[in-house]
């Protein structure tokens, strides 16, 4: 399985650094599920929490190490891509019955049109940089999205 260059999916003006910690889960969807429609990705932000929601029905998205990574697949979905948040403090992060503390989420808006195995490539790239210190340690100190992105290319 090929693995995907994060720095091409990572989205510029979906990359929120040091924002207030969410309440829970629900808030933080409907922040990024806004912020992806305003952005011209997504066509309505209802159906595309509606499929992060049913996706988390599936099993958790909670990774450990303060990291999640909800993803939703839909027709919505106009163009794919990953959004990213790092949150000042950690928030209680319930998912499919595991909680744990999350301060950094990528979340991914993957269109049903896309090749079957592609957010699966993304996932396990995502997921093995999160084995590497590194690279939670760049997402712990960058300062801006050029910051994130050039520290990616770089790992």
């Amino acid at each position: 399985m090929n693995s995907v260059n994060l720095a091409e999916v990572l989205l510029d003006e979906m990359v929120i650094l040091d924002c207030e910690p969410f309440k829970d889960k629900a808030d933080m969807f409907d922040t990024m599920t806004r912020k992806f429609e305003e952005a011209g990705f997504v066509s309505d932000a209802k159906a595309y929490k509606a499929a992060l929601e049913y996706r988390e029905s599936l099993g958790p998205t909670y990774m450990g190490n303060f990291v999640a990574i909800p993803h939703g697949k839909c027709k919505e979905v106009l163009k794919p891509g990953i959004g990213f948040v790092r949150c000042r403090e950690p928030f209680l992060y319930e998912s499919s019955g595991e909680t744990g503390e999350v301060k950094y989420i990528f979340v991914l808006a993957i269109s049903e049109n896309q090749e079957n195995d592609y957010h699966l490539r993304v996932l396990a790239t995502l997921a093995g940089m999160l084995a590497h210190e590194e690279f939670l340690e760049l997402l712990e100190r960058a300062g801006s999205y050029e910051e994130l992105i050039h520290g990616i290319k770089e790992l």
